[in-house]
């Protein structure tokens, strides 16, 4: 079978073990099997989606990275991907995908290369859509406007780049696990594999189920529920950080005084003669 073969490095955060990226490329070498390597597929996506016309429009591709989740919503969300085109997303040490490639034929047999030359680290939310309900609390608590709202009413990720370097808080509380950090290092906030923390009204399930199935699914859940208790805790708190550091980051002049945000037209600090009493 003829594919193109996309190799993510993920070089912006080493989520992926170099290892694990030299073994395939190696193993493609070794066949005389071309691919293209991604520098960083996060970044590449924002900051250069044209780079990745070859990935968007390829009729047949495999592509190697973080978690395949991760990766297929990624270039679905991108709004660039070809649909009908077939593509299947491995992770970097999946054993079916590595095996797959061994059964694989390319066009051109080059090695190729997708640089990611920016400075802005690619941290920033995924929305997996065949999860979300569009209940909105990603939106509600996120105090950085990440996200907005379509005409047709759906929640999208709308500037990226406002999300805080290393916070996830607002996957945490979304009850569908539907908000993917693809750089995280934990599931299923990566788009791994984890517990489906789910709401489901109970008088839904007596109508489709039986009544001992539905009493032993809400013991396991009320289990769940203190589980998501401390996930919400550490929402807050993560979030609390990112917004101390907000603070920090918005003081509106470096000297000793107290101005934060604006600085008052006689405010002694324009002359450079900092006064610690003044206060903006």
């Amino acid at each position: 079978m003829t594919k193109k073969i996309f190799i993510c490095g993920c070089e912006k955060d080493g989520k992926i073990e170099k290892e694990s990226v030299e073994r395939l490329i190696q193993s493609l070498e070794e066949k005389n099997i071309g691919y293209t390597y991604i520098e960083d597929l996060c970044g590449t996506v924002l900051k250069n989606p044209d780079d990745l016309e070859s990935l968007f429009t390829a009729e047949d591709a495999l592509v190697f990275g973080c978690q395949s989740r991760a990766m297929q919503n990624l270039i679905g969300n991108s709004g660039k991907k070809v649909q009908e085109n077939r593509t299947e997303y491995y992770h970097i040490d999946d054993k079916d995908g590595n095996k797959l490639v061994e059964s694989v034929r390319t066009d051109n047999p080059k090695a190729l290369k997708i640089k990611y030359a920016d400075e802005w680290n690619p941290w920033y939310p995924v929305i997996d859509y065949e999860r979300c309900n569009g209940c909105r609390k990603c939106l509600n608590f996120c105090l950085f406007s990440v996200y907005s709202v379509e005409d047709d009413g759906s929640v999208v990720v709308s500037a990226s780049a406002n999300c805080k370097d290393m916070c996830p808080a607002c996957a945490r509380v979304c009850p569908q696990n539907a908000i993917i950090f693809p750089k995280h290092a934990d599931s299923p906030i990566d788009g791994g594999e984890g517990e489906m923390l789910s709401g489901d009204n109970v008088l839904e399930q007596i109508q489709n189920d039986d009544v001992y199935s539905v009493l032993s699914a809400r013991r396991n859940n009320f289990k769940v529920s203190l589980l998501k208790k401390e996930q919400l805790k550490m929402a807050e708190e993560e979030r609390k950080n990112c917004s101390t550091t907000e603070e920090v980051e918005e003081k509106a002049c470096d000297c000793n005084c107290n101005c934060k945000t604006e600085i008052e037209p006689d405010c002694a600090c324009k002359d450079e003669d900092s006064d610690k009493n003044c206060c903006c």
